[in-house]
């Protein structure tokens, strides 16, 4: 049977008792974390820090799966979803809910009575039940001193019970892993990054000091600066001043660090199997090395190697291509014709995903090797002064004047100012990349950012056109010959269609045999019409190498001609799109 290619792609975490594969190759981690967890002394605390979509949760899956699955696992194991207690509740429901629900799942692994387990629960919060009503407060009300902890306003009977509750529970586990042969209980707290960090830290600060337990291990996901939002209320905002308060805090809670090693991520290998799955590739594209290796390139220059973001990536990616493929056509659908193609349309979904800014400023100017400062004074773009400007002389990555345009269009931006050299790297590369296979930037990225528009969320002033560019220049081109035909009478009978498909380009030729001299129509949609590019196999040479075509021109006497012809040709402006 054949078999059938999927959509999409899920966003779920890995889940090894399922057999899923590494895709990432973290497994040498997960292994090393494996054995560390089964040779530490207990109590100890480890948290899996990492942003969002990192893959904290399939590491902490593949943890659960490698210590307390099967009948040689060391541990018992408590599986803990802080997101799902804090939906719907307020600071001090969330707090209580998750101390009670690891608790009680405790008391079931040990086999509790209920009776017992609910006289333990009683204890505790009716020992700190004052306690709870300054949390509540200090959690609606952050302003206050020292606001968003929970220990500092512990009473001294609150403190006592809590160190009876410990103490029972310590009982509790140590019978239990006695009775049943294990090494201890593990605790998996996840989706700490999900709710308001103010409770996020008070619920640290609770989990520090009820189970801190002998034969106890605690694994968090976590994101450090949840930690640091959270305990604002407490230190005022992150500085030099203060950072080793927050630092403090963050080690008396945690004993052990462990960052998600994203930037060793392998993400080659994912990136081909993902498009091969979607059927954005095919088998042979996928053995040319240098396309994925291209592919991954550009993927690491923009949503980097966040499992999330890729996956986000993909699925734009295959919308785009089901969306394309289903449109009702006389003849062809739009499609992307080679690898080239298939590089730059990747290129913009991982641009308009990662950069919209940049990915709007392309839909609206694509040849990006042409921003000049009428582009710049459009975008209402900061000028740069003259040291900025000798500064970015002396860098590889600013020193002409597109590179200039986008550096300022990233200074506009805290999240792109940051990310600037990989921007100006991406788009070097793609430069490289179209230039190599002979083909005009201009033309290229206006003829294919029009298909991943459709993934765009990005609100523009004038709406993107939306026509089938095989028929418009088709029926162009018809137009084009007889008129032309009757123009040139003594040229007429060479003038004829060059080529038969017709997709992104419609080619009219001038000689009898085939790619003698001829002329190129191509199309995109912009700033709400349809713009027309006609290219031909004449070119003006230049004197030198290094002078423009408008130099060239003006050399050789045409300036008056030439200026009077491009304004006739801007005022050739297609306003319909029913081609």
């Amino acid at each position: 049977m054949k078999s059938i290619i999927k959509s999409s792609i899920t966003d779920s975490p890995r889940d090894l008792s399922k057999g899923e594969k590494d895709n990432f190759s973290i497994e040498p981690f997960e292994n090393g974390l494996t054995k560390f967890i089964n040779n530490s002394n207990t109590p100890i605390t480890i948290a899996l820090q990492g942003e969002w979509g990192s893959g904290k949760t399939s590491l902490m899956n593949s943890l659960n799966e490698n210590l307390s699955k099967g009948n040689e696992s060391k541990y018992h194991s408590i599986w803990l979803n802080t997101w799902e207690y804090a939906l719907m509740k307020d600071a001090q429901s969330t707090l209580m809910d998750i101390i009670t629900g690891l608790i009680q799942e405790t008391s079931k692994i040990a086999n509790i009575e209920e009776s017992k387990t609910s006289k333990l629960l009683n204890t505790l919060w009716s020992g700190i039940k004052d306690t709870s009503k300054v949390v509540a407060k200090n959690t609606l009300n952050k302003a206050v001193d020292g606001a968003g902890t929970v220990i500092d306003s512990f009473s001294s009977r609150g403190k006592s019970t809590i160190s009876e509750v410990r103490t029972e529970l310590e009982k509790i586990i140590e019978e239990c892993i006695e009775k049943d042969n294990k090494q201890g209980f593990i605790f998996f707290i996840d989706d700490l990054d999900r709710i308001d960090p103010p409770v996020a830290v008070q619920l640290l600060e609770l989990l520090k000091n009820i189970f801190t337990l002998k034969n106890c291990v605690f694994v968090l996901a976590i994101d450090y600066d949840v930690v640091i939002k959270g305990l604002e209320p407490k230190f005022g905002k992150l500085s030099e001043l203060n950072e080793r308060e927050f630092r403090s805090f963050f080690d008396k809670i945690i004993q052990v660090p462990f960052s998600m090693p994203v930037s060793r991520y392998k993400t080659d290998e994912f990136l081909k199997e993902s498009l091969l799955s979607i059927d954005y590739i095919d088998e042979k594209t996928a053995k040319n090395e240098d396309l994925i290796i291209k592919f991954s390139e550009i993927s690491n220059l923009s949503v980097g190697k966040n499992p999330r973001a890729l996956k986000r990536l993909m699925n734009s990616l295959s919308l785009i291509s089901c969306i394309n493929s289903t449109k009702e056509t006389s003849e062809e659908n739009e499609q992307l014709n080679n690898e080239l193609e298939l590089l730059v349309n990747f290129a913009l979904v991982s641009i308009q995903i990662a950069y919209p800014p940049v990915y709007r400023l392309l839909s609206l100017h694509s040849g990006f090797n042409n921003w000049n400062e009428s582009v710049a004074i459009q975008m209402n773009l900061k000028s740069l002064d003259q040291h900025s400007i000798d500064k970015l002389n002396q860098s590889e990555e600013f020193d002409e004047d597109w590179e200039k345009v986008l550096f300022r269009l990233c200074e506009n931006d805290h999240y792109l100012k940051k990310r600037a050299l990989n921007i100006s790297r991406l788009l070097n590369s793609l430069k490289i990349s179209i230039l190599e296979n002979g083909e005009d930037i201009e033309n290229l990225i206006g003829s294919v950012i029009s298909l991943s528009s459709v993934t765009n969320l990005e609100a523009f002033d004038k709406p993107i056109v939306d026509y089938h560019k095989g028929n418009f220049l088709k029926h162009l081109r018809y137009l084009l010959i007889n008129e032309l035909k009757i123009i040139l009478p003594e040229t007429a009978s060479k003038i004829n269609t060059q080529g038969k498909r017709v997709q992104s380009n419609a080619y009219i030729k001038f000689s009898e045999k085939d790619w003698g001299h001829w002329i190129k129509l191509h199309s995109h949609p912009y700033e709400g019409g349809i713009r027309l590019i006609i290219t031909t196999d004449k070119w003006v040479a230049p004197v030198n190498n290094s002078q423009s075509i408008q130099v060239s021109i003006k050399d050789a006497g045409f300036e008056s001609e030439f200026i009077a012809l491009n304004e006739e040709y801007k005022k050739f402006y297609f306003k319909t799109s029913k081609f």
